[in-house]
């Protein structure tokens, strides 16, 4: 037996009761009028079983809903704490990291600038050069070729590397105009759709929206 079932013998008794259903269900085929009767009569007393299990199993589980509701307010006073230092503290690595990325990226292109004005230099200096020389031929083509290519500087990552702590993107939009959204990002008011559905019935026109009825079978406590 496991030590998690719960076996009263309130329990007990409601489980037996319904574990005979199933073969009286069985053993009916609705074929006549006599045959019907006796199918919705099997309905009603399997909702009248199964009220006695609601009822059976009700304060069984408001005494486990409320240990675990005392369980978990206790973890989460316990954990309260470690958010707060957490909200304080995540913060402000995200904007010491992003800050020192940006002057990181701002020192690379400052470099790549100077690199590209000493090739500049260089280049022009040596069409003076040759110019001076009286190539003026080979002045013009230094001129009017094109500039050497410069290689991309990539400086290391100022923030130190810590084991454990790292970062991950996490892309977040904000709607400006709903107006401007492409209709196959537009998702349908299921919910307002129904409630018109159930309040018209078949009087409901919705373009784009079908309306029909299913019959449910309800079996009511006498």
């Amino acid at each position: 037996m496991e030590a998690s079932r719960v076996l009263t013998p309130e329990v007990q008794e409601v489980t037996t009761t319904a574990l005979a259903v199933p073969d009286q269900a069985r053993a009916i085929v609705v074929t006549d009028n006599a045959s019907y009767a006796a199918a919705a009569e099997l309905l009603i007393t399997i909702k009248g079983i199964r009220r006695k299990i609601e009822d059976t199993f009700k304060p069984i589980k408001q005494k486990m809903d409320a240990a675990k509701k005392e369980v978990l307010d206790q973890e989460r006073a316990a954990d309260a704490p470690l958010r707060q230092a957490e909200d304080y503290l995540k913060p402000q690595l995200a904007k010491w990291d992003a800050e020192q990325e940006r002057i990181r990226r701002e020192e690379e292109a400052r470099l790549r600038e100077e690199a590209r004005k000493r090739e500049e230099e260089a280049r022009l200096a040596a069409a003076i050069e040759a110019e001076k020389n009286g190539q003026k031929d080979e002045a013009e083509a230094i001129l009017d070729e094109k500039p050497a290519y410069v290689p991309p500087v990539v400086l290391p990552k100022a923030t130190p590397k810590v084991q454990g702590i790292s970062y991950r993107d996490n892309w977040k939009f904000r709607i400006t105009n709903p107006n401007k959204i492409p209709r196959e990002y537009m998702v349908p008011d299921e919910k307002a759709i129904g409630v018109i559905v159930g309040r018209l019935k078949e009087r409901c026109n919705i373009p784009g929206i079908e309306v029909y009825c299913e019959k449910v079978v309800a079996a009511g406590r006498r």
